[in-house]
């Protein structure tokens, strides 16, 4: 039998893997509204009846449409997947290497599962349905707020105006907007069809994963800038290399952040392909970062 020796660095992300995914269903809904229209010219119905969430859906113990829904988008118009998918490849590219794979997957999924059920409270005795991975990806966005409050980023307004803001403050930016929303246009039943409830559903799982998983600690009190640096026990009892065979790192640290900056390049390669992939040169570089970075 053949082996699969394929390099564990060419290996699909999980980003990458939600975006295929996500962007192959929405296009199987377009193909099945042109291919296969119910009546009246209404779009199919299959994938409604079978993938989105929906109290009448819940009550019918489609149990799987509080994870299958996060696949589905408005057929309507595009910018709702468009915006989805660039908060889930933008934010997801930077949490991904911290977390891992399978822990990314649980915190995307988590958010969604959370989002179903927080709209689920809000509209049981209603009849609308949800779609779309707004609330996976509002976990995603508000992990990512707490794991780095201060790091200045740049956003599009309207996909067209570039405004620099601090994560902090798009956190409660978010959070204000979408408690305000909810109360004082999602429930009144507003003409904006957006499940603003299901955003703070996700936004909840961003926080809890935070605070009791990834750091354990009150968020923006003396939460974690940078992500720890672990080392495996067997590294951390072996000697300390001697000036006769202590090796150069592979690039100038001058300062502080060039130092964080190895350091975050190295703790990717370790998720991607495992500890043993690192030379000599890399493991002498984290030895240097355990003692400068944890002061």
């Amino acid at each position: 039998m053949r082996q699969n020796t394929e390099p564990a660095a060419q290996q699909a992300s999980a980003v990458t893997i939600l975006l295929i995914v996500t962007i192959a269903i929405f296009v199987l809904q377009q193909v099945l509204n042109v291919a296969f229209p119910a009546a009246y010219g209404r779009p199919n119905q299959f994938l409604t009846d079978w993938g989105v969430f929906s109290v009448v859906n819940f009550k019918a113990l489609k149990v799987w449409t509080v994870v299958s829904y996060a696949f589905l988008h408005d057929s309507a118009t595009i910018m709702h997947i468009v915006g989805n998918m660039l908060g889930l490849f933008f934010i997801g590219r930077i949490i991904e290497p911290l977390l891992g794979k399978r822990a990314f997957l649980l915190l995307y999924f988590s958010g969604a599962i959370a989002g179903a059920l927080a709209y689920l409270a809000f509209h049981f005795n209603g009849y609308g349905a949800l779609v779309g991975a707004s609330a996976a990806v509002f976990a995603l966005v508000s992990f990512f707020c707490l794991l780095y409050p201060e790091r200045p980023i740049t956003l599009l307004l309207f996909f067209v105006l570039p405004v620099t803001v601090k994560p902090k403050w798009l956190f409660w930016g978010l959070l204000g907007y979408s408690i305000y929303a909810l109360i004082f246009n999602e429930l009144p039943g507003g003409r904006h069809n957006v499940a603003h409830s299901a955003h703070l559903g996700g936004f909840l799982v961003g926080v809890l994963y935070f605070r009791y998983i990834y750091s354990k600690q009150s968020p923006f009190g003396a939460a974690p800038s940078r992500p720890s640096i672990e080392l495996p026990a067997w590294f951390k009892r072996r000697k300390k290399v001697t000036s006769q065979t202590s090796y150069r790192v592979n690039r100038p640290t001058t300062s502080r952040d060039e130092l964080q900056k190895e350091v975050d390049r190295i703790l990717d390669k370790i998720n991607i392909s495992g500890f043993g992939s690192l030379n000599p040169a890399e493991k002498s570089t984290l030895d240097q970062a355990k003692d400068i970075l944890s002061k």
